[in-house]
């Protein structure tokens, strides 16, 4: 008898522990009304839904990216002091490493796993003051949201420069062994540019990484390529030109989200959604010439999923001459919740 209630004792410790964990590592999901929107500029300001500034970062020269964890944000990016470090809810945290070098410091990606901040200052991804070096990384350049996290896997995406008349790859970095191991991930052909701008990372050991490839958008599901078809297939009015680019993917209920921007018949960049490889234009309704509109990023949050998209108007001033505005929209799902305008976003995120 006196076996059994221990093999109870033991089962209900284990359960305890259990619950413990996915309380800690996933945050309570809000009910949409109790959701609050921020908007990060370059400059390090603020923004609430409404458009109200609520915050301005100290001593900051440039943001470059915003993420949350339950209710605390974090922000990336570069102090007057060239320190390594972050702001978190508008307090600059230095993390104490001792650098060999004598360099400018830019912490230009971050993620946030369990109680692990992961920055990414090249040529290192850190993690709290842990210094991981990436393999063979002189001609890397990353993308503006480069670093992903999922269960303490951290991954890097960004482009590899060959300069000349060599093409450019996209490239895949991973933990291995206390460094960083670089992936090429493939293209339709060796002649043709990878370009690799943002990552999304889930499920551990799976990620998506987006951008395109020579002329086209694509996506790398677990580093197979995908390209993407366009929707208006329109021809290439110059061989330099991209036709499509991805700036932003996401896996959301069983789904592969990509989003970002695809050239029309005019030569008019138009913002762009695929839904699991289906393209869908995406267009606030508004009646004025569109100039160009992009879509930028995708957060998923609960059920939901939110976007961030830029469209150009034309607009006719008052003496008849004609300008142009620019609407920064933040949608949930296929509707617009916040407009902005006149402000620099770098990104955004749900809290």
């Amino acid at each position: 008898m006196m076996r059994y209630k221990l093999n109870y004792f033991l089962l209900a410790v284990c359960a305890m522990f259990l619950l413990s964990s996915c309380d800690k590592d996933e945050p309570k999901v809000k009910r949409r009304g109790e959701r609050q929107i921020y908007v990060l500029t370059s400059e390090g300001h603020i923004y609430d839904l409404m458009g109200d500034r609520i915050m301005e970062l100290p001593d900051c020269e440039e943001a470059s990216e915003i993420i949350t964890d339950g209710d605390d944000y974090f922000v990336s990016g570069k102090n007057s002091k060239d320190k390594v470090g972050y702001w978190k809810n508008g307090k600059w945290n230095t993390l104490h490493i001792d650098f060999i070098d004598n360099v400018s410091h830019e912490t230009q990606g971050i993620a946030k796993w369990d109680s692990y901040i992961y920055l990414f200052d090249y040529p290192y991804i850190l993690k709290n003051s842990g210094i991981f070096p990436l393999d063979d990384c002189e001609n890397f350049n990353p993308s503006g949201k480069c670093l992903a996290v999922s269960n303490g896997n951290c991954y890097l995406a960004g482009m590899e420069y060959h300069g000349g008349d060599a093409s450019n790859d996209a490239v895949l970095y991973y933990e291995y062994k206390g460094r960083y191991a670089k992936a090429i991930l493939p293209k339709p052909s060796a002649d043709v540019d990878g370009h690799a701008t943002t990552i999304f990372a889930y499920d551990t050991d799976h990620t998506i990484v987006g951008g395109h490839v020579g002329m086209e958008p694509c996506i790398w599901v677990d580093k197979e390529l995908q390209v993407l078809p366009r929707f208006y297939n329109a021809p290439n009015p110059a061989s330099y030109l991209t036709l499509a680019h991805v700036s932003s993917v996401a896996y959301h209920n069983g789904h592969i989200y990509a989003c970002g921007y695809e050239t029309d018949f005019d030569g008019q960049d138009k913002a762009m959604m695929w839904l699991d490889g289906v393209p869908v234009p995406i267009h606030s309704g508004r009646q004025e010439k569109i100039i160009f509109s992009m879509a930028e990023e995708l957060i998923p949050y609960g059920d939901d999923l939110y976007m961030l998209t830029f469209e150009c108007y034309e607009k006719e001033l008052f003496n008849g001459e004609m300008d142009f505005e620019i609407d920064i929209l933040i949608w949930m799902n296929d509707r617009i919740i916040a407009k902005y305008n006149g402000i620099d976003i770098v990104n955004f995120t749900v809290v």
